[in-house]
């Protein structure tokens, strides 16, 4: 799904990057494993987190993906790395073979996919066996009426459909690092 002007311009703010630096993604980054060799982003945006992945992981191939075409333009244009490819995906039909990553990550990404279910699958398909599978999305509880607004989520779902989901993908919760309203979660594909 291709989200709203506002919200659009909000996510490839320099506010919003500075929010997942420093307050969003820190707790599911410190409980990510040490030495990935192959990663999948889903929904990489203007590209912030991919930066902060290829940072990380100074050895791992980076692979980002995101729905919009014109994401996916920026973030190739913003984040330059030999050890980086973007490109466009949709995340309930992954372009790659199963078994081929061994972290999976989705930063606020599913609740803007109508079928995230089928999303989770997905992912679970291309993480490979002790692959580690990790989440920073939100809660239902969140979106508000004025938030519902601004977000317009294709889907929402609570923090107990998210786990469900994820265990009927194969993956195992290793860490929750989450709140009340934000799920930020690991899990280990069994």
């Amino acid at each position: 799904m291709e989200m709203n002007p506002l919200l659009k311009t909000f996510v490839n703010s320099p506010l919003w990057a500075g929010l997942l630096k420093h307050l969003f993604l820190p707790p599911l980054f410190a409980a990510l494993p040490e030495r990935p060799a192959r990663i999948l982003e889903i929904g990489c945006g203007r590209g912030d987190t991919t930066r902060m992945l290829l940072l990380r992981f100074p050895a791992a191939e980076v692979v980002a993906t995101d729905y919009d075409p014109a994401q996916v333009a920026l973030a190739a244009r913003r984040v330059t790395d030999r050890r980086l490819t973007v490109q466009q995906a949709d995340a309930t039909a992954l372009p790659f073979a199963d078994s081929s990553f061994d972290l999976v990550i989705e930063c606020n990404t599913f609740h803007h996919v109508a079928r995230w279910e089928a999303a989770f699958v997905e992912c679970g398909r291309v993480l490979a066996r002790g692959g580690t599978f990790a989440a920073m999305d939100e809660d239902a509880k969140l979106f508000n009426p004025l938030f519902r607004w601004f977000d317009r989520p294709e889907s929402l779902f609570t923090k107990r459909a998210f786990m469900d989901a994820a265990a009927a993908a194969g993956l195992a919760l290793t860490k929750d690092a989450g709140t009340r309203r934000i799920i930020r979660c690991v899990f280990a594909k069994k």
